[in-house]
């Protein structure tokens, strides 16, 4: 009797320690484009009970986050949040740079190598330099884990899926169709079928957060994507991005439109897997002005506008007075410019003293507050400003020489981009873990993006992406 005794408490020990072991059924990572925290907690009273306001209510909250860099976009930020590391050692730097071989500028995302599919686009993660969390959660099941990315957009949805992913869908902009990338497979997989016949209306971001939470449900229910103990990944992309000088009413829509999208979500997970199965966790690929919001109405405070096609030409001119004639200038992007090394070359001059100069020139002119060159952001005495700017920059996509304006100057890239207002402020952003072993709990100690990524592959119980560091 004792013997038998001694066997049920073993066993019963074994099974507490397996269910300890196991691992969640499904992790789902939520990013919201432009998510800003001020605006998710004033317009908190009008959620229901069951969306965003659950998982405030019930999940780990870190109500002020913000990335380790300088320049914020949805690209770098992206990759920043699925990599746990800055754009200098994941190598996304931004929406788009100048490609040193073809002096083009190129998407983040860009690869003509591969088809796209429902789309003229070619879109792969070649870009990125390190892994992600879905390539990790591949790796650690043997590639038997599902990993798949829905979203609205191209750069974040290729981006959050990585390199190994099953699929990654957007809503193409031109058509509205879902649209892919054969560098994940040759065509989409079956359950994104259903989806093809689905309203295209490409103006209302609510329709467009309701597409996204169709197909994640599609993803769950026909996809089977969470339904067996192998752990899976899903990256799922909203946005409340609003055009220039929308009103507050409309802001406060896209947010009342999300937190509903984001209770059918959890509903879906509730019924299909299981939350106490599911790691969850939702947070913002960071907030920019509208290209002309404040350029639009007069608050008396110090603007002006700074021209980078004038600061290049004079620039240009200035090496062509110390060096003889040519074009030292191979191309510029927003605050960024590429200097010709082989034309430095050519001629014999040092790329760190042709650089030194450059720096000096362009503190003269008026709107410019700091001037950061290569060498200056690779070599450079540390300080907490250069950190930041250093975290931003990597060798094989940035520019030779960044550029920061006052606050409040209006940057005319003349065409290549659309002008923006510099405001290097800090627009504080959520992270919230919720779901599968996690406790309530409200933290408002300031927490760093990079942090995201090993703190969901502890609790996932996978290796966090290669380029975390201590």
């Amino acid at each position: 009797m004792n013997r038998l005794f001694s066997l049920c408490i073993y066993a019963a020990l074994c099974s507490s320690v397996a269910m300890a072991q196991e691992s969640p059924r499904l992790v789902v990572g939520i990013t919201i484009d432009q998510l800003r925290g001020d605006m998710l907690e004033s317009f908190s009273a009008l959620y229901g009970e069951d969306g965003l306001k659950r998982l405030l209510k019930d999940g780990q909250v870190y109500r002020n986050a913000k990335f380790p860099m300088r320049d914020i976009n949805k690209a770098a930020a992206t990759a920043t949040i699925v990599t746990g590391t800055v754009p200098y050692t994941h190598g996304i730097v931004g929406d788009e740079w100048v490609e040193r071989k073809t002096l083009q500028t190129v998407s983040a995302v860009d690869d003509n190598t591969v088809g796209g599919v429902n789309t003229r686009n070619g879109s792969s993660a070649k870009n990125l330099q390190v892994s992600t969390l879905g390539d990790e959660v591949k790796i650690a099941t043997e590639g038997k884990g599902l990993v798949y990315s829905i979203g609205a957009d191209r750069l974040i949805s290729v981006l959050s899926a990585g390199h190994a992913a099953d699929w990654a869908m957007w809503i193409d902009e031109g058509t509205g169709n879902w649209a892919g990338t054969k560098y994940y497979g040759e065509r989409a997989p079956y359950w994104v079928s259903p989806l093809e016949f689905e309203e295209r209306n490409l103006s209302d971001k609510g329709s467009i957060n309701s597409r996204v939470t169709k197909a994640a449900k599609y993803c769950i229910t026909s996809g089977a994507c969470g339904a067996d103990h192998i752990t899976d990944f899903m990256a799922l992309n909203y946005s409340v991005a609003e055009t220039a000088n929308a009103g507050i009413d409309k802001i406060r829509q896209n947010y009342v439109n999300l937190d509903m999208e984001i209770a059918k979500l959890l509903e879906t997970i509730e019924r299909s897997v299981g939350i106490d199965k599911t790691l969850i966790y939702l947070t913002s690929t960071g907030y920019e002005d509208a290209p002309t919001l404040l350029q639009s109405i007069s608050y008396k405070l110090p603007t002006q506008e700074f021209s980078m096609n004038r600061c290049v030409a004079l620039l240009n001119m200035y090496l062509v007075a110390l060096h003889g004639k040519g074009n030292y200038i191979e191309n510029h992007l927003g605050n960024q410019i590429y200097i010709d090394k082989k034309l430095l070359e050519q001629r014999k001059l040092k790329t760190a003293d042709i650089l030194q100069e450059c720096e000096d020139f362009l503190y003269q002119f008026d709107g410019v507050k700091e001037v950061y060159t290569s060498t200056r952001l690779m070599q450079g005495a540390w300080s907490p400003e250069l950190s930041q700017v250093r975290n931003s920059f990597n060798i094989r996509h940035s520019g030779d020489i960044v550029i920061e304006i006052m606050p409040g100057c209006s940057l005319a890239d003349d065409g290549k981009s659309d002008a923006k207002v510099w405001r290097p402020s800090w627009v504080n952003f959520p992270v919230i873990y919720y779901g599968y072993g996690i406790e309530a709990k409200q933290e408002y100690e300031t927490l760093s993006a990079v942090e995201i990524a090993p703190t969901v592959a502890r609790h996932a119980r996978i290796r966090a992406p290669n380029g975390v560091v201590n």
